[in-house]
């Protein structure tokens, strides 16, 4: 038992480095307790495993149980039963989609998204499983290292900002080192010897010292030092490294909001990231349809230092400058509000506009300049620049009886072949019936009541599954709209804005980021307010619809009924307001937002809870909400708990009996000692028995006379006598315990670390020379 104690808790070593590497990927360290959570369940399975002897079969089946509920525990929503249902296994199946392609499109370092932690969970608990069986199962240290290393390489490979890596190479490099430096003793008697503890090697631990000091002191001689991975990511759309509307719902799927900026500004600014304007049916991406990395050609960009080109020419417009100061958040898009005009500040060098998208990004899309002299690779935390906008602010008569021109709106129109969006068509023009819309920015007022007005049934939620899966968007759009009527701001922005171009009206999403919330202000010399200071959360991650009204530039609209009233819809008395929604219901009780009940996102905690029929209310012991579902979860886990337990229990209080005959015992220690002994360079003459090998060493001060006579004597007992004492086993096995030892201490500092090599070289030299020898005979 204190072999595999030792064993295990060598593997818990291991994996703990083996993840160590993951901190390269995320930005923030929220990942590592379901991590850790899933190395120490599948060890704890493991050992109870180990204790019951349980066929593969059965083994299988309680890894199996466990992980399914660790996963129900520790990422999927709570609120499900004791066991898990098809709910349940479309949240897993939705949760690891956006994993993998979180995987693909984000930039590490990223934020700990739930689904990429749900992968690097899976893993962690599969390689640890594997690690286990063997190096304590079957004794193979070398095999048991290949997938924690495998597991360990991953974050290594993925490109990233240049740094340092060594630190997270050398805990893994000497978590392996010991695993390989354990005396593995897989003779018969260290096979059955569960109690013996597993030693270290003085001369591996001396190779491996040497060997990390090399590896920390002197990395550039290693092979592919700084050059380039080996993976590369490829980003379905969009400048590579980053999804805009991919990332928008991520963030807001977060356990918890986390504050990305700081903008000074004299008024509340939508910050966009890019504008979309392509819909392939499954997303909005920057760039023409079909194109999977989209790069803007050289004449659509232009360099950060220089005043930037309006996308389409403007009307009348506002000039404002903001300040930004970047708290956590990575990309390669710069936040800023529509229509930029230039970029100020040290970091103005590194950035580059692009007309198509109206974008504001890095150099070359991937390479920054410094940050506190720290090279960096995109938007990073520390990161200040101030940015020059004109804001279209048109009276509502300019743009009520505008017309287009089919020329400039064509490319705004288009949908996907074979995207069925007739429904969308039919539902569109009855909301423009029922609210009287004939102009193109009518129906943008109509379609954006259609989802936030009073009589509207749509809800908030971000506990659905996103639209940018591979599934068929059309089918999940057309469930959102018609049937389920519960999303977030991904979903009403593309919603109207394909029901918008499906009638005529040229409009894309965009996306970036709510003005957030008033947390000081800039004063004057005179001490009045010159600006507010807002933080911004990834709660604030947003999509939004733009309508194009030639002449006067992008309209924004916003048709996602958030319950915190967080955003700025423009009104047809009002197309730039000021004040969000939840302002104006504090200076008008009556006005939006309408706290929703339903909504789990509401904020107005202030409404009553709705009861249930037997008067408990919603959510309690009557109504199998969520209090009631994470105890569930954690009953099945206290379950397996209990039952590893109890086997624990049972397994070390049984009396516990070597299943080697004694003699086979003894005969085993007997070859124990003399295989020590040879590896140290004083194995046993030829002509040497039992007695005389150890009354040599007894002579040469290499070990105690009487032990090794002791010992000689049990051998001879065991070996000639046909039977043997059930207790000369023990007895001779832990004599051979402490003539080993005492072996190891006799000979020189080279003799131990000759030793691990000694006996193949030997070995081979022997065998070199009988096949001389047969050569020349012949």
């Amino acid at each position: 038992m204190k072999r595999d104690l030792t064993l295990a808790a060598t593997t818990f070593a291991l994996m703990l480095a083996c993840v160590h590497a993951l901190s390269r990927v995320f930005s923030t360290g929220e990942w590592r307790a379901p991590v850790y959570v899933a190395i120490a369940l599948a060890l704890a399975i493991a050992a109870i495993v180990r204790a019951l002897r349980l066929h593969v079969l059965l083994t299988v089946v309680l890894a199996g149980v466990a992980l399914v509920t660790y996963v129900d525990v520790m990422h999927l929503p709570p609120g499900g039963g004791l066991i898990p249902a098809s709910e349940e296994w479309r949240q897993f199946t939705t949760l690891l989609t956006d994993g993998l392609r979180q995987f693909r499109d984000e930039l590490a370092p990223t934020l700990p998204f739930p689904g990429l932690v749900l992968i690097a969970s899976l893993g962690a608990y599969v390689v640890t499983a594997l690690v286990h069986e063997l190096l304590v199962r079957f004794r193979k240290p070398g095999l048991a290292i290949l997938p924690a290393a495998v597991l360990w390489t991953v974050p290594l490979a993925v490109p990233q900002p240049p740094g340092r890596t060594w630190p997270h190479a050398l805990p893994f490099l000497a978590a392996a080192g010991l695993v390989l430096l354990l005396e593995s003793d897989v003779d018969v008697a260290g096979w059955y010897r569960e109690t013996a503890v597993p030693r270290l090697s003085s001369a591996g631990v001396l190779v491996g010292i040497a060997a990390l000091g090399l590896a920390a002191v002197a990395p550039g001689l290693l092979p592919g030092y700084q050059a380039t991975a080996w993976y590369e990511q490829v980003s379905t759309g969009g400048p590579p490294g980053y999804q805009p509307l991919v990332d928008v719902g991520d963030r807001l799927k977060l356990p918890a909001p986390r504050a990305v900026l700081e903008v000074t500004a004299p008024r509340p600014l939508y910050l966009r990231i890019a504008a979309l304007d392509t819909f392939d049916g499954r997303s909005w991406r920057v760039g023409p349809a079909g194109v999977l990395s989209y790069s803007p050609a050289d004449e659509d960009l232009t360099r950060g230092d220089r005043d930037f080109p309006s996308e389409v020419p403007l009307g009348p417009t506002q000039r404002i400058a903001a300040q930004v100061r970047v708290l956590d958040l990575r990309n390669i898009y710069v936040p800023v509000p529509y229509q930029p005009v230039r970029v100020t500040g040290n970091a103005r060098d590194q950035m580059v506009y692009s007309a198509v998208g109206g974008f504001v990004a890095t150099v070359d899309l991937q390479e920054a300049g410094e940050v506190n002299g720290r090279p960096v690779a995109g938007v990073v935390e520390g990161l200040e620049y101030g940015v020059v906008a004109d804001l279209p602010v048109p009276e509502p008569e300019q743009v009520l009886g505008a017309s287009y021109d089919p020329a400039t709106v064509t490319e705004h129109l288009r949908l996907p072949p074979g995207f069925d969006f007739l429904p969308f068509r039919q539902l569109a023009q009855q909301a423009y019936e029922v609210r009287g819309a004939v102009s193109p920015i009518q129906k943008a007022f109509a379609l954006q009541d259609h989802f936030i007005g009073p009589s509207s049934s749509y809800r908030y939620s971000t506990e659905v599954d996103s639209l940018l899966t591979d599934q068929g968007a059309d089918r999940a759009l057309h469930r959102f709209v018609f049937e389920e009527q519960v999303g977030y701001c991904e979903y009403y922005a593309t919603a109207m804005a394909v029901m918008l171009r499906s009638t005529g009206v040229p409009a894309r999403v965009a996306v970036g980021f709510l003005p957030g919330e008033v947390v000081g202000a800039q004063t004057g010399e005179d001490g009045s307010v010159t600006a507010s200071i807002y933080e911004v959360t990834t709660d604030d991650a947003h999509a939004w619809v733009e309508v194009l009204q030639p002449g006067i530039g992008w309209l924004k609209f916003d048709p996602t009924p958030r319950s915190d009233g967080a955003t700025l819809p423009p009104q047809p008395t009002d197309l730039d307001p000021l004040q969000t929604l939840a302002q104006q219901s504090e200076l008008d009780p009556t006005q939006q937002p309408t706290p929703n009940p339903a909504d789990p996102s509401n904020e107005f905690d202030d409404l009553p809870t709705p009861a249930n029929p037997d008067g408990t209310p919603d959510g309690a012991s009557g109504g199998g909400g969520q209090d009631r579902g994470m105890p569930l979860r954690l009953l099945a886990l206290a379950l397996v708990a209990g039952v590893g337990g109890t086997a624990v229990f049972q397994w070390r209080t049984r009396s516990h009996h070597p299943s080697l005959d004694p003699a086979e015992r003894v005969l085993a220690a007997q070859r124990r000692v003399h295989g020590a002994a040879r590896r140290y360079g004083v194995a046993r003459r030829l002509s040497e028995t039992g007695s005389e090998v150890a009354r040599r060493w007894g002579d040469e001060l290499r070990v105690d006379r009487e032990t090794a006579t002791r010992f000689a004597h049990v051998v001879e007992e065991a070996a000639f006598g046909g039977s043997a004492d059930p207790s000369a086993g023990p007895e001779a096995e832990d004599l051979a315990d402490r003539l080993v030892g005492s072996l190891r201490r006799s000979v020189p500092q080279q003799d131990r670390v000759l030793a691990p090599v000694r006996v193949p070289v030997e070995t081979v030299r022997d065998r070199s020379r009988e096949l001389l020898a047969r050569v020349r005979g012949s």
